[in-house]
């Protein structure tokens, strides 16, 4: 479900900036103020580049410079690698991890309109299994409860009594799960027990 979400969905629109000629200080201040780990770097609006807290401790920190004095185009990581807003949350979830980068500026016709990060994607990630789990739920609440011997005299001829999902023990999809000890199981599973 979520590959077909566009990444516009997802995004945070009100994405917070640092104008190019700003100092460090300027820019750890504002990232301290918004609880965030990366700023993007604008020039007359334009994104440009984005400064992260490991650029500010390896450029800067590490390097013992006055942290006033230097100008974020001077460390910023750049050019900027941007999503379109129309990408879908599966591709950018795929690029995120190929490319180890933990945010990405969403862009339209090279304007900025958003950021999307990694925990956006865990979030809407999970949201979908959880909405996946529910629909699991109310397909098996179709079907009343099987026990096991009720399973072994009728098994797969009836196919009333069972249902499809996924089995709550090994995990596999199946078409033929049956409620026993508690949980919705396929046909291996039932005959380990």
């Amino acid at each position: 479900m979520e590959a077909e979400l566009p990444v516009k969905e997802i995004m945070t629109p009100d994405v917070v900036t640092v104008d190019l000629g700003s100092s460090c200080v300027d820019a750890a201040e504002r990232m301290l103020e918004h609880g965030i780990g990366g700023i993007i770097v604008t020039d007359d609006g334009r994104p440009v580049g984005i400064l992260t807290e490991r650029d500010l401790v390896d450029k800067v920190i590490l390097r013992n410079l006055q942290a006033s004095s230097v100008n974020v185009e001077d460390v910023m990581t750049s050019p900027l690698i941007t999503v379109h807003s129309t990408e879908l949350v599966n591709d950018v979830m795929r690029k995120m991890a190929r490319l180890r980068i933990h945010r990405f500026p969403v862009v339209e016709e090279k304007r900025l309109v958003g950021i999307v990060t990694d925990t956006d994607l865990l979030v809407v990630s999970a949201q979908m299994g959880e909405i996946f789990a529910e629909l699991i739920e109310m397909s098996a609440e179709r079907f009343p409860p099987v026990s096991a011997r009720e399973w072994e005299e009728t098994g797969e001829e009836t196919g009333g009594l069972m249902v499809q999902g996924i089995c709550e023990e090994c995990g596999r999809l199946s078409e033929n799960l049956a409620f026993f000890n508690g949980k919705y199981v396929c046909e291996l599973c039932i005959d380990t027990d």
